[in-house]
């Protein structure tokens, strides 16, 4: 996969700063004499870490992946003996109906550990897991299916902020799943009961469906408004009491495999609760 070298925020603004104080110092004051030196900061001394994964795409059987990258100075000399900290970040979307400028992407991330360069300036490690780690559901509801692993050296005073690093990310190919339901009513009103009955599926030997998390919204604004679980053949049966204002009906299904998709189904239900009259 291809992968880049880039200097983070806190770095571009340091060197921003930097910058700014060069102008601010080197400039001589009126008064000063035409001969007087400037002051001149030493120019940071920049180095370029690279990784990559041996494979771009993983899927339910192959799962796990090689990182190799190097670390060098700008001139491409390498940099041997070099600490470089691994991790990987597991990667969902987040949501938001509402448009706002927020982070659309939530995050699990784990520390990998250390590694030490070569005399060659290179790295690398094999059988790391492109998936998740914790045995339980996640928070976050809606995968991406990419993982994203990143490489960083710090040269310097680890306080200072200032460090080089490199990321890769590789597409997780997910089973596909699919999702089957019954309503008790198509029309509800305000103080109704909607049940939902149904089965999620997906093909044998592929993990245990059981316990997968069937989730219903019924008001946009929320992620989700009730939920269940499946039993050991995916059936399920989730119940929300129906609000006034509950006009959109989405069932969906999240299952605990990141390399599982999951399903869902726009519901053919209808709130008819009259609207409120609008304020005169």
């Amino acid at each position: 996969m291809h992968s880049r070298s880039r200097i983070p925020i806190v770095r571009l603004a340091a060197t921003a700063a930097l910058a700014l104080a060069t102008l601010t110092v080197g400039v001589p004051s009126a008064q000063a004499s035409d001969t007087a030196p400037a002051t001149r900061p030493a120019p940071d001394d920049p180095f370029v870490v690279t990784l990559s994964t041996n494979v771009s795409t993983t899927d339910f059987t192959h799962r796990k992946v090689k990182l190799s990258g190097t670390v060098t100075r700008a001139d491409g000399t390498p940099v041997a003996g070099a600490p470089v900290k691994l991790l990987k970040t597991v990667l969902y979307d987040t949501w938001n109906p509402w448009g706002d400028p927020i982070d659309p992407i939530e995050r699990e991330t784990l520390p990998l550990g250390t590694l030490h360069t070569d005399a060659q300036g290179k790295f690398a490690v094999s059988n790391v897991p492109a998936d998740r780690w914790l045995d339980r559901d996640s928070i976050h509801l809606f995968p991406r299916h990419q993982v994203e692993f990143q490489a960083s050296y710090d040269p310097g005073d680890p306080s200072d902020g200032h460090f080089y690093y490199a990321d890769t990310t590789v597409q997780v190919r997910p089973v596909t799943s699919a999702l089957t339901y019954k309503v008790n009513k198509t029309k509800v009103r305000a103080g109704d009961t909607l049940v939902v009955t149904g089965k999620v599926t997906w093909p044998a030997g592929h993990g245990p469906v059981k316990g997968t998390r069937v989730l219903l919204r019924t008001y946009y604004e929320s992620a989700y408004d009730a939920k269940t679980t499946t039993d050991a053949r995916g059936n399920f049966t989730v119940r929300a009491k129906i609000r006034g204002y509950d006009r959109d009906f989405v069932l969906f299904s999240a299952p605990k495999d990141y390399y599982v998709a999951g399903a869902s189904k726009k519901l053919p239900v209808k709130n008819v609760t009259p609207r409120p009259a609008p304020a005169t």
